[in-house]
């Protein structure tokens, strides 16, 4: 089995395994006490900045509160001595700085992609910002958040979040003058004001701090989790092998199945040409045999200045010198049947003729 499948063989697991994970330590923060849960988990100080008006509005986020701190000035000419101090400090205190935009500033669309398209997942909706957005790829700063994975149907869920550069560049240019380096710039829930797992800054814009707590829970997780696949490695091998030969048995049936559905296609395909084209022919008269028969049958007297021929039904405008006369050599034509006038026969004393105008019916080929 090459590296692909069993990549895709193990992801679910491994999605799994990361939401136990995730689980587990929720729980065991919340029976934990308090100062110990203090000294395992130490809270993270987060400077929230949102926007109003000509203004930027920062709030201290800690793991147990939320507080404004104050309102400053979007532009460095605006900022008092006393505000452009506090906002140094402030910078410098914060271990995350994360710039909430406006609503208005931002879009969001819900999309369904195949699941293959998770392994270059960027890419792939960088290609289709131009059909899904009304921006092209050059204009916006995007991020995806991942709500759902379908592994019977191959789909993901995802919402795709966007703003314009023009607008995110320049708001990033003002808080640079007045000393603030974002390291998240994202849309915040209404309900809970938390920031969403989207991150709109280009990465060259995105600042990077130590996170000691992050290094510690990573290095505790990745010990549970090599535990975790120590204690289950041989039966999941096994599985695995079963897997693999019921999946090679599966390919070839599938394949040996495929070729006869295409065989079976072609030949039902190639029948249904045969039969039309039969049916096609016995259903149109041949004009060349129906003009051979009409020169055969009509006497010397009698002359055609108007022949249709329309499906089965042959009509013939003339003269003759005995209109009435063609009727009964119709009749006797083997090709020819049901001859009729189609308006009344009418004199040419000039000519000592007589105009007419019939129509008969070609009979049917015999079905071969």
């Amino acid at each position: 089995m090459d590296m692909k499948t069993r990549f895709k063989l193990t992801t679910p697991f491994l999605h799994t395994l990361t939401d136990f994970w995730s689980w587990w330590i929720a729980e065991l923060g919340g029976i934990l006490p308090k100062s110990v849960r203090a000294a395992i988990l130490p809270s993270v100080e987060r400077l929230y900045l949102e926007l109003n008006d000509q203004n930027v509005i920062a709030s201290r986020v800690t793991s147990e509160s939320t507080q404004e701190i104050g309102r400053y000035p979007l532009t460095a000419e605006q900022l008092q001595a006393e505000q452009a101090q506090e906002l140094e400090e402030l910078a410098n205190r914060a271990r995350e700085v994360v710039l909430c935009l406006p609503a208005d500033k931002v879009l969001t669309k819900t999309l369904t992609l195949p699941l293959v398209a998770e392994e270059n997942l960027r890419e792939v909706l960088g290609f289709e910002m131009d059909r899904q957005t009304p921006f092209s790829l050059e204009q916006v700063y995007y991020d995806h958040i991942l709500t759902a994975r379908d592994s019977k149907k191959n789909t993901l869920t995802l919402k795709l979040v966007v703003t314009p550069r023009l607008f995110l560049d320049k708001l990033l240019t003002h808080l640079d003058d007045i000393g603030f380096h974002p390291h998240q710039a994202t849309i915040c829930r209404e309900n809970t004001g938390q920031p969403q797992a989207v991150n709109l800054l280009p990465k060259e814009a995105r600042q990077r701090r130590p996170d000691t707590a992050r290094y510690l829970n990573l290095a505790l997780g990745v010990l549970a989790l090599a535990l975790l696949l120590g204690a289950i490695a041989l039966p999941l091998m096994n599985k695995l092998h079963v897997i693999n030969a019921l999946e090679a048995r599966v390919e070839l049936v599938s394949a040996k199945a495929e070729v006869t559905r295409r065989l079976r296609e072609e030949v039902e395909q190639l029948g249904m040409d045969s039969r039309f084209l039969l049916e096609k022919k016995q259903a149109t008269p041949l004009t060349l045999e129906t003009i051979n028969e009409l020169t055969r049958i009509l006497p010397d007297d009698t002359w055609i200045n108007r022949l249709n021929i329309k499906g089965q039904e042959v009509e013939i405008q003339g003269q003759s010198a005995s209109a009435a006369a063609l009727i009964p050599l119709i009749e006797s034509s083997d090709s020819l049947r049901n001859p009729r006038f189609r308006s009344p026969v009418t004199k040419i004393p000039r000519l000592n003729t007589e105009r007419f105008h019939l129509s008969a019916e070609v009979a049917k080929e015999p079905a071969s």
